[in-house]
């Protein structure tokens, strides 16, 4: 009688730990990539507006700092996913205190902890084999890609995320962290912020060997053309300026992180798969 009973306390602990949820709804373009990758695209019902569309098409609930709360609750969501870093705190908080479930993603600066949050959310959506699986797939293969790229020899890279004013990827961006992948060097690592405003002139003086510009909000082509005109920079005098798509390398899940270290090494480096 007594195992019977402990039996039926663990099969209810479990159905507790994994409720399943029907009707989804992401805060965030990073969860849900998230949820496409761990096969959950059905449960999701309505996104934000620069989220990844998918397969099946869903309710639009607004701006990542601004939802629209009373269309959210409209669509009585089961769960709704959000981001410590992205979403604003104050309208999360509301949403909660309006009876929504809401589970909110750690903020991530590096590889590593991309990994351990897409974990935990595999977890807490009951999908830790998926999880697993992917996250082993994802670990071999960037590790493959670092064995190759540790020991060569390490160019310098300013990575532009913000034009006017001119902000930079610091120490605590995960797009920081791409640099151990790649072989190079940040040339603002040294800073411990994660996306810092800075100045012309000290790109200027730490005269990188690489330029990336990422293709959001105002960085368009029009600053490669700024750019050009400085050159007594390395990157310009040698031609070494590139546009990256935001969707490859600010999304941080990671197959994304996997797929960006891919995407710029082939922009960086085109014959880098062929070296042993």
């Amino acid at each position: 009688m007594k195992k019977i009973f402990i039996t039926l306390i663990i099969v209810f602990i479990s159905a507790n730990l994994f409720a399943e949820y029907k009707r989804i709804i992401s805060l965030a373009p990073s969860v849900t990539r998230s949820l496409y990758e761990l096969g959950l695209e059905e449960k999701v019902i309505a996104v934000t507006v620069y989220c990844p569309k998918g397969n099946i098409q869903k309710e639009n609930v607004g701006t990542l700092l601004e939802p629209n709360i009373e269309k959210i609750i409209s669509l009585n969501p089961d769960l709704i996913i959000s981001t410590k870093e992205g979403n604003n705190k104050s309208v999360i908080e509301k949403i909660q205190r309006l009876g929504c479930k809401v589970y909110v993603m750690d903020t991530v600066s590096n590889f590593d902890e991309i990994c351990k949050n897409f974990q935990n959310l595999g977890n807490y959506l009951d999908k830790k084999e998926t999880a697993d699986k992917i996250l082993k797939t994802v670990r071999d293969e960037i590790d493959g890609i670092f064995l190759k790229t540790k020991n060569k020899k390490s160019e310098k890279i300013f990575w532009e995320v913000g034009a006017q004013p001119l902000f930079t990827a610091g120490k605590k961006s995960f797009v920081n962290n791409y640099n151990k992948f790649l072989g190079t060097t940040n040339i603002f690592e040294d800073i411990d912020m994660r996306y810092p405003n800075i100045n012309i002139e000290s790109v200027i003086l730490k005269n990188p060997d690489i330029i990336l510009l990422v293709n959001m909000g105002d960085i368009t082509h029009e600053e490669i053309k700024r750019w050009k005109q400085i050159n007594t920079i390395n990157a310009v005098k040698n031609n070494r300026i590139y546009m990256l798509d935001v969707n490859d390398i600010f999304t941080p899940t990671p197959l994304t992180f996997l797929k960006g270290v891919k995407i710029i090494l082939k922009t960086l480096y085109p014959d880098f798969e062929n070296e042993k």
